[in-house]
């Protein structure tokens, strides 16, 4: 059964609908439940949850909120939520003004309150002198809180970007000040990045938060997530290619199998440009939101899909390095560009939103979406066949090339080789004549490869076979002297790093490379 699933919106939930879809990130509610829970004293440990765009923060804030209305247990507390963005707060008066005024909009169905707290916010909302707009709008909030017997929970979402456009630089103080002293003020707020004010210990938050941080999906979550958006069970194995692809990201899973309900992710593999197509403005008004300096170091990023060093990139960019550097630190801030490797004195960049890079690959062209297409192919090959043998040549007819005459090509020049019956029916890792893959066999498949252009599904499955019998050291002299090196360019990154080498290509093919790599060493200990 489907669950209703808003991909950029989970505001527009009704709190059922919440519960309902709310299927990841549940250990970090259940953390933060407790906390609630606990929080009998005279202080609160106010608390921040930490991830990147698309990582589920709005989703598990209001999954809270909605617990709170929801639970008897937690009757003691009353949620108010802000917008996403708070673009009006510039100043603590603005704050709380803003608070009032969620406030209001948040209790229609409390008989006598809403019309109160409207005509006090309406009355407010034209003070021109901030300490006393301050001081009149918490005290009708603590008022609210004494009547009703409740504790305020201040849902406030980007926290990082709230706290960057405040006009007044004491703000920041006069909110910990109310917030330490303050038992009936409870904040419970979102980042997509940590940032100055609570890393810096002259900044007014420092060591203020409990820290939450969302890191990415890992496969299982990813199969939970699908088979609650989409209705449709799905295995591990056929949608770690799509967990590689958008990185973990529960937004980015949302969108595929929302876009492809009725398809598997090995069907949607091929979709890929149909995907992105569909959901172009969303992709175009992420870099549409960038300032022109900011989005100019984005795209040279993103033309170089590898963990960058800040001189590479600037050198693209057709930047100054430190003009650059700075460039890239408000990127992380904004949570668009993640630390990936390197040293602490020479860091390494990638984009946080992985998919966003296919996308920009594949609307640039000259090559990139080539480039896009290849790594599917390669993943269709070596993900699909195991256990959706049936959808791999659709897969790769999707994604650009003849596979049927292709394959037909390969089975008749040269046969199979030895330990199967069929170039799509692999799904034992490790067959009982494995020591018969020979050599000879190998180069003509891989002649064949090139000729085709492309992988036909289970073509990775015998050249990883081959290289746990021959050794990584001689498969990697194999592949990358072969005309069809760029197609393999996962497997030999593997046998690269096997070989003691730790080539920089994308963070995808890396994680490719890490799931080949676990193959190779079992198959290994078994030849």
């Amino acid at each position: 059964m489907k669950t209703p699933a808003k991909k950029y919106n989970p505001g527009f939930l009704t709190d059922d609908e919440l519960v309902t879809s709310f299927c990841v990130r549940t250990n970090e509610f259940e953390s933060i439940i407790e906390t609630l829970s606990e929080s009998t004293g005279n202080s609160n440990p106010h608390m921040i949850v930490i991830g990147p765009r698309g990582s589920g923060k709005t989703h598990l804030l209001l999954r809270v909120a909605a617990e709170i209305r929801r639970k008897s247990e937690l009757e003691r507390f009353f949620p108010v939520v802000f917008a996403e963005e708070s673009y009006e707060v510039t100043t603590c008066g603005e704050f709380w003004l803003e608070c009032l005024g969620r406030l209001a909009d948040q209790t229609a169905h409390m008989d006598g309150v809403e019309l109160h707290l409207h005509r006090t916010w309406e009355d407010l909302r034209t003070s021109q002198d901030d300490r006393i707009l301050a001081e009149r709008c918490l005290g009708v909030l603590l008022d609210f809180a004494d009547r009703h017997s409740r504790r305020l929970v201040l849902v406030v979402e980007n926290l990082n970007t709230l706290f960057a456009d405040m006009l007044d630089p004491d703000a920041g103080w006069q909110l910990r000040k109310t917030f330490q002293t303050e038992p009936r003020i409870f904040i419970l707020g979102s980042a997509t990045s940590r940032f100055e004010e609570i890393d810096r210990p002259d900044k007014a938050l420092y060591a203020f938060f409990r820290t939450i941080t969302l890191h990415p999906l890992n496969t299982s979550e990813c199969a939970v997530l699908w088979q609650t958006v989409s209705g449709e069970t799905v295995t591990s194995r056929a949608i770690r290619p799509l967990q590689i692809l958008t990185g973990g990201n529960p937004r980015l899973v949302t969108i595929v199998a929302r876009f492809g309900a009725d398809e598997s992710p090995g069907e949607l593999m091929g979709n890929l440009l149909d995907l992105v197509d569909d959901h172009t403005e969303y992709f175009r008004s992420h870099l549409d939101s960038l300032p022109a300096q900011e989005r100019r170091v984005y795209l040279a990023l993103a033309k170089l899909w590898k963990p960058a060093a800040t001189k590479e990139i600037a050198d693209l960019a057709r930047l100054d390095t430190n003009r650059c550097s700075a460039l890239l630190r408000r990127l992380v801030q904004r949570g668009a560009v993640t630390v990936e490797g390197g040293t602490a004195r020479r860091r390494q960049y990638y984009l946080t939103e992985r998919l966003y890079n296919i996308y920009y690959l594949l609307r640039r062209g000259a090559g990139g979406s080539s480039t896009v297409e290849t790594l599917i192919q390669f993943m269709a090959s070596y993900y699909l066949p195991v256990e959706q043998p049936d959808t791999g040549e659709g897969i790769a007819a999707e994604a650009g090339s003849t596979y049927h005459e292709r394959s037909n090509t390969v089975r008749s020049n040269i046969g199979l080789l030895p330990g199967s019956h069929s170039l799509d029916s692999y799904s034992d890792p490790r067959p009982a004549d494995v020591n018969c893959v020979s050599e000879n066999n190998v180069e003509s498949l891989l002649a064949h490869v090139a000729a085709m252009n492309s992988l036909p599904v289970g073509c990775v499955a015998r050249l990883i076979r081959y290289s746990a019998v021959a050794g990584p050291a001689r498969a990697l002299e194999l592949f990358q002297d072969s005309l069809c090196a760029d197609p393999l360019l996962p497997l030999i990154t593997a046998l690269e790093q096997m070989n003691g080498r730790s080539p920089r290509v994308a963070r995808e093919i890396q994680e490719i490379a890490a799931d080949i790599r676990q193959q190779l060493e079992r198959e290994m200990a078994l030849a």
